[in-house]
């Protein structure tokens, strides 16, 4: 008897881990930031790699997201080219219908970075820092477990390759449910 309480115990204890919702998201996208030692604006390209969960009856997902940015800007016969990769957890809230769903998010990890200046000199360094921000867009879905979606990001990147350390990128990409 203690046996059959015991499995029936663990059966009804696993279907709580099997009532969740997960996402897997992959974007790409416009982004832009001011580097150190350079008056323009340096601009390029982010992708982006999203898991996320969302525990059923709940409107708040856990995710976790890594990207690649690349930033890059030519002043005074000098190029600047800034990569960075974040590593960073990402809550989000969401709301709305089944077909279109709006989301507000946060970002809370790190970031490694590397820059190349190219000039009459050529000098690279690396650096390694937090990387905190949040961000909004909408879920467009195509089918139940097939969405597009679009959002807007900015973030602090604490290194001291950017002017101001704000990253801000606008982008889109596809995901799916399951």
């Amino acid at each position: 008897m203690k046996r059959n309480i015991f499995i029936t115990f663990l059966v009804l204890l696993s279907l709580k881990a099997l009532s969740q919702e997960s996402m897997v998201t992959l974007s790409g996208g416009y982004s832009f930031a001011n580097i150190e030692k350079s008056d323009v604006r340096a601009t390029g390209w982010r992708i982006n790699g999203l898991y996320e969960f969302m525990p059923v009856g709940t409107y708040v997902a856990h995710g976790f997201s890594f990207g690649f940015i690349t930033l890059s800007a030519t002043a005074d016969n000098t190029k600047s080219t800034v990569t960075s990769l974040p590593v960073y957890y990402a809550p989000k809230l969401i709301f709305g219908s089944e077909k279109i769903k709006g989301f507000i998010k946060g970002a809370l990890g790190t970031q490694f970075a590397w820059i190349k200046r190219e000039g009459f000199v050529t000098l690279s360094d690396n650096d390694f820092g937090f990387y905190g921000g949040g961000g909004a867009g909408i879920l467009l879905f195509l089918k139940d477990n097939i969405f597009i979606n679009a959002e807007y990001e900015i973030a602090y990147a604490s290194n001291s390759f950017y002017k101001d350390g704000w990253i801000s990128t606008a982008g889109g990409g596809i995901g799916f449910k399951f």
